[in-house]
């Protein structure tokens, strides 16, 4: 939307997308995620499906310290069925000797008969949640679900189409080790880039498969960034290693200011869940006049199919004046009203924490003979860091993601894909709508048609979506802050029509 915006204005995304820092540790995305798995778990069947019998072999790696990093994947803790092998552990962000920061990585290839030419890549957001969650309990190849005893296979898993690359990035994630030394997704994106280098040293055979970014979140700021860092590559770094980046596939993610993806679209939102949440009609009619008074209705009065030119902010501005803070006080009505709402799914907020089965991520993750397996010392994991992953506290990016996403439209052979689960109250759909709307691209601004295409899965419609000039966009109804948890045969299906593999 701008190409600049104001330190003030990073630090109010970070806080706004992510709740993180200076939230208390009760409203960190550990906890928020957390949540949104028993909400899956009590929608989904009691059993299932047995996935074929895997036939296929490991690829095989030149590189003999490929072994080093190998995983008997069927011998993980508690599970009880066979999975392929794969290879997971630590690898440093650089060559140089005596490196301490380390990302923790798990490669996982496809179960596919035919195989996969594409490696896809899966971050979750935070700043500083591990992607580990997604593995095992959105889109990995088993899940592991509050109410489950052990882990079990996962039918949708996105092992069943493409090879699978978790990361726990950037340093201070997850199981990744070392000092915090970035500043911005400048940064990240140049850790990321080296850490690649490292990565494909080990596994040379990989680097022949073009790259899918995935993400939620906050990893709607990172995609965009790491994606332009290779693009962008010099030609010394191209000639070394040709990484090719094929397409980007985020849901619910940061994109744009606050303005766009929280406040503005709140007061509708709100009103259309107002029975859910039970807000009064008073409450509904404070959003909306303050809507009026900070100028939104005038931004969203430019929500047009085309848009009539760019828009244009309140006063020229993307941050947040305090009155105009209509997130927060729409999240504040809604705690009182529901003790246990759940910005992340809010068809979700009468479920309270005592109907809720206990997470078992911390202590899968925490025990001794599953991080052996996967080649790791001891270390105390968390879903989400309880601290900064910016060497200065915060994120001092000086522009959102959104601004990158026209070249690499033009740049990336697979486009781009944005998705977004309706029941989100974290991070709004309509800002989605806003940010596109927004963009040029393809030498022509925004979508020319309202998205509108029926979204069918098993005869079931679970949203709309459109596509224009390399750019997708996805609506998934039923779905929250986490779709491929939410909505896991629809994650799958636009995985794969990402990968070209059939349409939506």
């Amino acid at each position: 939307m701008l190409a600049n915006k104001p330190l003030l204005a990073s630090l109010e995304l970070s806080l706004l997308c992510a709740s993180v820092l200076a939230a208390p540790a009760s409203f960190l995305d550990a906890e928020l995620f957390s949540f949104s798995f028993f909400s899956w778990f009590s929608s989904a069947p009691s059993t299932f499906s047995e996935l074929e019998p895997a036939v296929l072999e490991i690829p095989a790696f030149s590189n003999p310290a490929a072994a080093e990093f190998h995983v008997n994947s069927s011998a993980l803790p508690l599970v009880d069925f066979e999975l392929l092998d794969s290879y997971a552990g630590l690898l440093p962000i650089s060559a140089d000797d005596g490196e301490e920061k380390k990302l923790f990585f798990w490669y996982w290839p496809t179960s596919a008969p035919e195989g996969s030419e594409y490696l896809t890549i899966w971050l979750n957001g935070g700043p500083g949640c591990s992607s580990l969650m997604g593995f095992l309990q959105e889109n990995g190849p088993l899940l592991y679900l509050p109410g489950m005893e052990k882990p079990q296979p996962n039918p949708d898993g996105w092992t069943t189409a493409s090879d699978m690359l978790f990361i726990d990035q950037p340093i201070g994630t997850g199981f990744s080790v070392g000092p915090a030394s970035v500043r911005n997704e400048e940064d990240i994106a140049d850790q990321f880039y080296s850490f690649l280098q490292q990565f494909y040293a080990v596994f040379p055979e990989l680097l022949a498969k073009p790259l899918i970014f995935s993400g939620e979140s906050y990893a709607g700021y990172y995609i965009p960034f790491i994606a332009d860092r290779i693009v962008n590559a010099s030609p010394a770094e191209k000639d070394m290693q040709p990484i090719q980046v094929h397409s980007l596939l985020m849901n619910d993610g940061c994109y744009s200011s606050g303005i766009v993806m929280q406040h503005a679209p709140t007061p509708a939102f709100a009103r259309l869940h107002q029975q859910t949440l039970n807000l009064s009609d008073a409450q509904i009619l404070e959003l909306e006049t303050r809507r009026a008074q900070c100028g939104y209705d005038t931004l969203l009065a430019q929500l047009t199919y085309p848009p009539r030119g760019p828009l244009t902010l309140p006063n020229g501005k993307d941050y947040t004046p305090y009155e105009c803070d209509l997130t927060d006080l729409f999240k504040q009505w809604c705690r009182e009203a529901n003790p246990c709402f759940r910005e992340e799914k809010v068809t979700d907020a009468s479920r309270c924490p005592s109907s809720r089965l206990e997470d078992p991520l911390d202590t899968y993750f925490n025990r001794a003979d599953v991080q052996s397996l996967l080649h790791l010392p001891p270390i105390a994991w968390s879903e989400c860091t309880s601290h900064s992953v910016y060497e200065n506290g915060a994120d001092e990016t000086t522009r959102y993601s959104e601004v990158l996403l026209p070249s690499l439209l033009d740049a990336l052979p697979g486009g781009v894909t944005l998705w977004h689960g309706l029941l989100d109250g974290l991070l709004l759909a309509e800002g989605d709508r806003l940010t596109i709307q927004n963009l040029t691209w393809g030498g022509v601004q925004g979508f020319a048609q309202e998205p509108s295409t029926p979204l069918s899965v098993g005869g079931e419609r679970k949203g709309v979506w459109h596509e224009e000039r390399g750019l997708t966009y996805v609506e998934v109804e039923g779905a929250g802050h986490m779709v491929p948890q939410d909505q896991p045969a629809v994650a799958l299906r636009v995985l794969r029509y990402v990968m070209g593999l059939e349409t939506l």
